[in-house]
């Protein structure tokens, strides 16, 4: 609904945006004060604002069911995951435009009469408001069942992100054929569709024609109802979602790719940065979630994905500014601050990022969410550094409060415990592994399962648990944003014996590490190394793939050995099956070769 609406939402939280007669309230205004609240630790407020008027606008329903969305996606918890799929539907349900039903408290202003026809109908603003959020709970959904990592969801995640996808790009072009029509020149500040080539319209067999009207010819005189700072607004939100499908698409590796495309989309990074930003300065309520979006993009995707080449300055740089920007409206956000923790950690400031955690920690004393995945990267800041006590109270406390994935935090506690030499300890929890594991057919809890059922009648030592801290570290990307000190330290742990079967993990652990040390001769032999022990039955079956990315990436950064190394990329893409962590490293492959074709 528009900004022209009777009544502003009290800067209390909203409590006298609606008077004794039912006087009609901003709700634009409210959903973005709502949202801004939520980032602003204002969590109870927030939640008050979207709870009370939940039912007075398809808007604030959504932005309701955002913030319920957003709490699940922090935690993973199975329980929050349902209740925000729920929170979706009864959103959806609400702006079904087929469905006739219109909430009592909606005003006047919802719609307009047909000038053809002189029937009421819903104004042009509500029409394009509706399509927008019936595609973000599409989106919204299918993040949620995919994130179960399981087969049946992966396949509904994708007929919902195909029919949001449809959506998204249908309200995109009438956007921009509105502005079209209106003579502005669109340019930088409306991206061009990356499917502008593409003229296929959404269909009936897609459930899309269920919430839109049919393809017609436009005319000035349909968008009459609309204001331009409506119709920017409207852009801003449809920017957002749209813009964020074109991003997690475009990440995607090959084989994935392959199955998305047979659902009838793509994705193109840069046009997806660029609506993110666009977003991001928009009035929509969404503003602030596509900041936190493009935060999220360069200070957790780039660097755990390798989006880039190896220097991390571009990361830095970006979110940075994005920081600085929004410092005076969110100064001491919890959220923010998280951010501003992982652009410290990225730059190997440990110390400081850990100040930082803490007091994003204590500023997020309301909310639950928030401070679970501060304590997480407050465990990881210490296992980076070694900290083996920090670090296991950090994950013995994921492990109590959090319900996402209780056998990973004991993992990460037992693999602490057995580095302080508390080894029969670690092995109970090693133990404790297999039978608190939810989903054993998932990747995570296979790995977690696998390696603990090493120790199950034999006890850990000292050194085999520093070891799995490292593949840790290594697997999780951490070791480029480590100190040169902890790198050191990290080295002299791969220096202890270890049985045969250890031999190929070794090696590749301690090459990574002197790959990040920059003792690029000595590196390339470890991998080497770990390659000719690989091949043996009793070694880790994620060695190979991982090796052969980690020796041929070095080798495709020489011009006298890049074919060599092209080909060692290559063989790990095509040649290893089913082993630990396999998408994971396919979209860092699917990321250099693309890089090197781009250098090309």
């Amino acid at each position: 609904m528009a900004s022209s609406a009777v009544g502003k939402p009290a800067s209390n939280g909203a409590e006298d945006g609606i008077d004794s007669a039912g006087e009609a309230i901003d709700d634009v205004a409210m959903s973005l004060q709502g949202i801004d609240l939520l980032l602003n630790n204002g969590f109870k407020q927030s939640q008050a604002i979207f709870e009370k008027y939940r039912d007075y606008s398809p808007l604030m329903s959504a932005g309701s069911s955002f913030v319920t969305f957003m709490n699940a996606m922090m935690t993973f918890e199975d329980e929050k995951l349902d209740g925000a799929v729920d929170s979706l539907k009864e959103t959806e349900k609400l702006c079904n435009l087929e469905s006739g039903n219109i909430v009592k408290s909606f005003k006047s202003k919802v719609f307009r009469k047909d000038s053809k026809t002189g029937n009421t109908v819903l104004s042009t603003e509500e029409r394009i408001q509706r399509q927008i959020i019936l595609a973000d709970c599409q989106l919204y959904m299918a993040m949620l069942v995919m994130i179960r990592q399981e087969v049946t969801g992966y396949i509904k995640g994708g007929l919902l992100i195909r029919k949001g996808y449809k959506m998204y790009e249908k309200v995109y072009k009438e956007i921009g054929k509105v502005y079209k029509i209106r003579g502005q020149e669109l340019g930088d500040e409306l991206p061009s569709s990356p499917t502008d080539d593409n003229n296929s319209e959404a269909s009936s067999e897609d459930g899309v024609a269920n919430h839109m009207s049919d393809e017609k010819v436009i005319s000035p005189g349909d968008y009459s109802d609309l204001s331009d700072a409506d119709l920017a607004r409207l852009r801003g939100g449809v920017s957002f979602g749209y813009g964020l499908l074109q991003l997690i698409i475009s990440m995607m590796p090959p084989n994935l790719l392959k199955v998305v495309n047979l659902f009838g989309f793509k994705g193109n990074r840069r046009f997806g940065l660029q609506c993110l930003h666009l977003a991001s300065h928009s009035t929509d309520m969404k503003a602030p979630l596509a900041m936190l979006s493009l935060l999220w993009y360069h200070t957790v995707v780039r660097p755990f994905f390798g989006l880039d080449d190896k220097s991390t300055t571009s990361c830095v740089t970006e979110a940075t500014a994005i920081l600085e920007e929004n410092e005076p409206k969110y100064p001491n956000s919890s959220l923010v601050m998280f951010y501003r923790g992982r652009v410290l950690k990225i730059q190997c400031k440990i110390e400081e990022a850990l100040s930082v955690y803490n007091l994003a920690l204590e500023a997020a004393a309301d909310q639950r969410e928030i401070q679970l995945i501060c304590v997480y990267e407050i465990g990881w800041c210490n296992l980076m550094k070694f900290y083996w006590e920090d670090s296991m109270l950090a994950f013995a406390r994921l492990k109590e409060e959090s319900k996402w994935s209780q056998s990973y935090y004991a993992y990460l506690t037992g693999m602490c415990q057995g580095a302080l030499g508390q080894v029969e300890t670690a092995q109970e929890m090693f133990r404790e592994v297999p039978q608190i594991s939810k989903r054993k057919n998932e990747q995570l809890e296979k790995f977690l399962i696998r390696k603990s059922q090493k120790f199950k009648k034999k006890v850990p030592t000292k050194a085999q648990c520093a070891l799995l801290a490292i593949e840790v570290l290594y697997l999780w990307r951490a070791l480029p944003t480590c100190k040169e000190e902890h790198l050191t330290l990290m080295l002299s742990e791969c220096e202890a014996e270890v049985e045969k079967s250890w031999k190929a993990l070794r090696s590749l652990l301690k090459g990574a590490i002197l790959r990040n040390l920059d003792s690029r001769d000595a590196a390339i032999q470890c991998f080497e190394d770990a390659l000719a022990y690989s091949s043996a039955k009793d070694q880790e079956p994620h060695v190979g793939p991982y090796t052969c990315f980690e020796l041929g990436s070095m080798l495709m950064e020489k011009p006298v050995s890049a074919s060599k190394g092209k080909s060692l990329v290559i063989r790990a893409k095509d040649h290893y099956k089913d082993y630990d962590f396999e998408q994971r490293l396919n979209v860092r492959i699917h990321a250099l070769l693309q890089r090197n074709k781009d250098i090309q």
